[in-house]
């Protein structure tokens, strides 16, 4: 059978690491905008007059067209995105964008869905083949151990 080289999982193998963070250069309002721009235009809805009132309705609190559009426009870095609102503009705009963001930043990965379960399935079948290892071994040394004896 010939071997196929797997191109969808080599990633798995790489360790995430941490950006260095450096006193007074590390501004992230500028990136923060830039994804949230993204966010809003990968979600599909196109009018953001509708989006504000979804958003809005989730936080239950006014969160304008005007508001969103400061959120995601680099010129205006003085009007920051809440880190309180990223996780209903994530729901509202089905997106993963600044959780992906933070959690990159932070050297960790991130499933959802079913990644997430086949990533709890792939470790709980290491841990299975991890004690199989074991109790093989174990059981080898004791049929040595008693083939010593008598």
């Amino acid at each position: 059978m010939a071997k196929v080289k797997d191109t969808q999982t080599l990633d798995i193998f790489e360790i995430p690491t941490v950006d260095v963070v450096v006193p007074g250069e590390s501004q992230y309002a500028r990136e923060v905008s830039e994804i949230v721009s993204l966010l809003l235009a990968e979600s599909g809805i196109k009018d953001r007059y509708l989006l504000s009132a979804e958003v809005s309705r989730l936080a239950d609190k006014d969160v304008s067209k005007h508001m969103l559009d400061a959120y995601c426009s680099p010129a205006r870095l003085d009007h920051a995105l809440p880190f309180w609102l990223a996780p209903i503009l994530e729901t509202v705009c089905a997106g993963h964008h600044l959780t992906n963001w933070l959690v990159a930043k932070r050297g960790g990965r991130v499933a959802y869905g079913a990644d997430a379960l086949d990533a709890e399935i792939g470790k709980i079948q290491l841990m299975r083949d991890e004690m199989l290892k074991e109790m093989n071994g174990r059981l080898k040394d004791l049929k040595r151990m008693k083939s010593n004896v008598g």
